[in-house]
């Protein structure tokens, strides 16, 4: 065998799918979940491989189509199903397992007659090679401009961050400051006209507490990366990306949420920050003073989100009822209900949010908790909801409106009992009162998904420089100019969709 037509395609294609399915994600999530599933294909390409070339007495060009096309089937059925399905037309008439199956089959069939009949030349092996280099090219090569980018932009946040000690001032006594985000949680007012949800006992509870209810505020925008870069930015998106002389999805305007000025001017005053693993990586401060990682989940045994994702692709996904009776039970429930990491992230947070109040250092606590989002799996009592109509749909959504309303009305419910009963325990274990700010980045959906639930605890409790309408925006614009001194006057509340 000329070693420069050694047949290494089949490789590729089998590192593809999971390269290119992280370079699609690469926003979303961390690279580290990338290897696992990457040398799993790659162990899986290399065993095929070597069973063709004994089949084949060793003929590497043949042996190299075979497994090539097989891994390639393997690997796309998932895409050709959904590609059926998204059209009327083919779902109509071939949009059934069996039926793609089929013809999967058929294709293959004929490709391994074909590599028995026909010669396979080393020119057609040097063509594929050089296919499946530029086919592994763009998503490498997409992955390290946007890594490559992202660490300039660190860099550059950080050279940022020293800037603003000029800032710094000293209060006698700094107070804790806790930013809680409760994904999509309406406005109390919208959820009980539009979804006849009342959740204003607890809204009075937490005023009984000491929080100042902003009962008519609107996110400044209605998707959480935009809101959330607002708020901790304390200016809007036009604004920012001019300061920051990027653009609206550049690699820097992407660090904006975990590089952000109130980041950078709690930090410079003395502050620790505290965060946790949120499995978004754009809202994971991974490089806080204090990160709380997941610790119940068994990595060795729990399949992440991205490897579900990637196995719904396979031509095994279908018969994943059979593979049941072989895998660990916890990955079976992983591939049937991928929401375990979800579940235990969210568990994550909630259980290690009381106890900063006991960190001796003066601390800056983000916490972006997913819930009463989707998928909808917990019950009002925080038990697990049983019936898969509530997170078998769509993008992890319900599977009508029935499961959808009731589903949102469960977790809304045990997120409010959460969150009082944290506050309360933080504030009773709190040395010298903090600030909390209970925040939704949205609302849930339609017409009223720009109101939000808005809640502040001021150390003093007191709330002149708050008003009912008070958007995000000028949040920390409050907290920095009541309780630090510093230059900052609120702005114009303001919102776009």
């Amino acid at each position: 065998m000329n070693k420069h037509r050694l047949p290494y395609y089949p490789i590729l294609f089998a590192a593809f799918p999971s390269i290119a399915l992280m370079a699609y994600n690469k926003f979303q999530t961390n690279l580290e979940v990338l290897f696992r599933p990457l040398f799993v294909s790659i162990v899986f390409s290399l065993v095929l491989y070597a069973l063709t070339i004994l089949l084949y007495k060793k003929n590497w060009n043949k042996a190299a189509l075979i497994s090539g096309v097989t891994i390639l089937l393997i690997f796309s059925y998932g895409h050709v199903f959904n590609l059926v399905n998204s059209n009327h037309f083919l779902n109509t008439i071939l949009g059934r397992h069996r039926i793609i199956m089929g013809i999967l089959g058929l294709l293959w069939l004929v490709v391994l007659i074909a590599s028995i009949k026909l010669r396979v030349n080393e020119d057609f092996t040097k063509l594929m090679n050089i296919f499946s280099l530029i086919l592994i090219a763009f998503p490498l090569l997409q992955l390290g401009t946007h890594y490559v980018s992202e660490i300039i932009a660190k860099n550059r946040a950080l050279t940022g961050q020293a800037e603003v000690l000029n800032l710094k001032t000293h209060p006698d006594a700094m107070p804790d400051v806790y930013y809680i985000i409760l994904d999509s949680y309406s406005r109390p007012d919208a959820l009980l006209e539009k979804h006849d949800i009342d959740v204003m006992p607890f809204v009075h509870e937490m005023e009984k507490t000491g929080f100042y209810y902003a009962s008519e505020s609107q996110s400044n925008y209605d998707e959480t990366f935009s809101s959330l870069t607002t708020s901790l930015n304390m200016q809007y998106l036009d604004q920012l990306v001019s300061e920051l002389n990027t653009s609206l999805g550049s690699p820097i305007y992407q660090e904006s949420i975990k590089s952000s000025k109130t980041r950078a001017i709690l930090e410079s005053l003395g502050y620790q920050t505290v965060a946790f693993s949120t499995g978004y990586r754009w809202s994971e401060f991974s490089m806080a003073d204090v990160y709380y990682q997941i610790e119940s989940t068994n990595p060795l045994r729990a399949l992440t989100p991205f490897e579900v994702l990637l196995f719904k692709t396979l031509i095994f996904y279908p018969y994943r009822g059979y593979l049941f009776d072989i895998l660990p039970a916890s990955i079976d429930n992983q591939i049937d209900s991928p929401h375990n990491l979800h579940i235990e992230t969210q568990r994550n947070v909630l259980e290690k949010l009381p106890k900063i109040a006991h960190n001796p250092n003066v601390t800056f606590t983000f916490a972006h908790i997913l819930i009463p989002h989707p998928p909808l799996v917990f019950d009002e009592d925080g038990s697990l909801l049983q019936d898969p109509g509530y997170y078998s749909g769509d993008k992890a959504g319900a599977i009508n409106e029935f499961y959808e309303e009731d589903g949102y009305e469960r977790q809304v419910t045990f997120i409010s009992q959460q969150i009082l009963t944290i506050t309360q325990e933080i504030l009773a274990n709190s040395e010298i009162k903090p600030i909390i700010i209970v925040q939704a980045d949205h609302g849930w959906k339609g017409d009223h998904r720009l109101k939000i639930l808005n809640l502040y605890y001021f150390p003093d409790e007191d709330y002149d420089i708050l008003y009912p309408s008070i958007t995000p925006v000028n949040s920390f614009r409050a907290v920095f100019s009541k309780y630090f001194e510093m230059d900052f006057d609120l702005i114009e509340d303001k919102t776009f969709q």
